[in-house]
């Protein structure tokens, strides 16, 4: 406990020192948001070759650096979001070309009968399992670059929501899980995780996205949203602490069902007594993705 208590308040402390520097440069967060995508992209490749998968690690690394340039050199999110599809198609298309080069030349050199249906077995699988890559976590994770591209004072709003959500929920789940006990919410897919766990760390969210509501537009303190209207401020907040909850707790049952088919009890050790970046963003990048999503459409 002390041991996690300790690690969660320097996460804190790099974290908000990274967002305080975005009042210098945006460019400062686009590091902090490439270094998580890099570490969460390294763990889960890690946790995949464990599961034996085959991926094609050139491409899963790249495909973050080409996601910070989309977002830092986009116009408009309109063109971000097509250029992110095309870049996804592209990825796709290079895999597909790359495995079945690789199947003609393998074929060529004279694969007896049985090998030739092992190949053809596993065709695509590369495929399937790069692009799996490609999505979770990286295009998820991605969504950070742009909320950070908000603009200077939107983007802290967006940012800091993300983040006061995720961490409030994980606390209160935490805690009262702990303390409370009581039936399990999935115990197949992760024991430890408790029906009251869920319900306080829900209210801890909800909690969360009030007071993002008081700090930033009642108390105006960044003012990003002071043009909109009193009720559309409160839908917008209502929305992301509700949802962005229950996608936080989401996340982290995908995480854990993932670690449970691998056979891995964290996905790294980066984090004394938290694992590593995959065991810390697994809900957040759900959050994330929605606070993006309904910040474009409403904002």
């Amino acid at each position: 406990m002390l041991k996690r208590t300790i690690t969660g308040f320097f996460i804190i402390l790099i974290l908000a020192g990274f967002v305080a520097l975005r009042q210098v440069s945006l460019y400062f967060f686009d590091i902090l948001a490439l270094a998580i995508i890099m570490g969460s992209v390294h763990e889960i490749v890690m946790a995949a070759k464990v599961g034996g998968k085959k991926i094609l690690l050139p491409l899963v690394f790249a495909y973050p650096v080409i996601l910070g340039i989309i977002y830092i050199f986009a116009t408009n999110f309109k063109d971000a979001l097509l250029y992110q599809v095309l870049a996804l198609l592209g990825c796709f298309i290079i895999l597909m070309a790359y495995e079945l080069i690789l199947n003609c030349v393998l074929r060529k050199a004279g694969k007896t009968e049985t090998d030739q249906d092992k190949l053809n077995q596993s065709l695509l699988n590369t495929t399937k399992h790069t692009m799996e890559i490609l999505l979770y976590p990286t295009t998820l994770l991605g969504v950070l670059f742009g909320l950070n591209h908000f603009g200077l004072n939107l983007g802290y709003v967006a940012i800091i929501m993300v983040f006061m959500i995720t961490m409030t929920t994980d606390v209160f789940a935490y805690l009262f899980g702990s303390m409370l006990k009581g039936p399990k919410m999935a115990p197949e897919i992760s024991p430890k995780k408790s029906i009251s766990g869920m319900i306080f760390g829900a209210l801890g969210g909800v909690i969360a996205a009030g007071l993002g509501y008081l700090f930033f537009v009642h108390l105006g303190w960044f003012g990003a949203l002071a043009y909109l209207g009193t009720a559309k401020q409160i839908l917008i907040f209502v929305i992301c602490g509700v949802l962005g909850t229950f996608l936080t707790q989401f996340g982290d049952l995908v995480a854990s069902a993932y670690k449970r088919k691998v056979g891995i009890k964290d996905f790294g050790k980066i984090f004394p007594g938290h694992g590593g970046f995959m065991d810390r963003v697994d809900g957040l990048m759900f959050t994330a993705a929605l606070v993006f999503v309904v910040f474009a459409l409403f904002i």
